[in-house]
């Protein structure tokens, strides 16, 4: 079977074609070998695709409701049981320990006695408000 060919330049494809490149490339063709390759190929691929193109004929007719629905008998459950993990774990967590005073984080690892400590009642009260001011 022969096809002629026109290409861009409006000349077929016998004239324009490269007779050393056609030559020097021509066993890579398996028509080449055998005349029947490429129509049992396209025969062999469209009977593999047969399935999931009737898949999508069957798909162009669904609806918005009908995708919702199937989407709903997967993801609802699923939606479900990650709550229900979700919550599980939140259950089992220890409570979070109480967040450390700045007065605490400054005294870590002091054995001796601090400032506040050492210094009168009085004086007591303008550290510790220094101290515990916010920037």
């Amino acid at each position: 079977m022969s096809r002629k060919w026109m290409t861009p330049g409006g000349m077929d494809d016998e004239e324009a074609r490269d007779v050393g490149l056609a030559s020097a490339l021509g066993f890579l063709d398996p028509a080449s070998r055998d005349p029947g390759f490429w129509m049992r190929f396209q025969a062999r691929v469209l009977q593999g695709a047969a399935p999931e193109l009737a898949r999508r004929r069957l798909m162009a007719d669904l609806t918005v409701g009908d995708v919702l629905t199937g989407w709903a008998r997967a993801l609802v459950p699923t939606a479900v049981l990650a709550a229900a993990v979700a919550a599980l774990v939140l259950i089992r967590l220890a409570p979070a320990p109480q967040p450390a005073t700045v007065e605490d984080l400054l005294t870590a690892g002091i054995e001796t006695r601090t400032i506040p400590e050492a210094l009168h009642e009085s004086e007591v009260a303008a550290s510790v408000a220094f101290a515990a001011e916010r920037f």
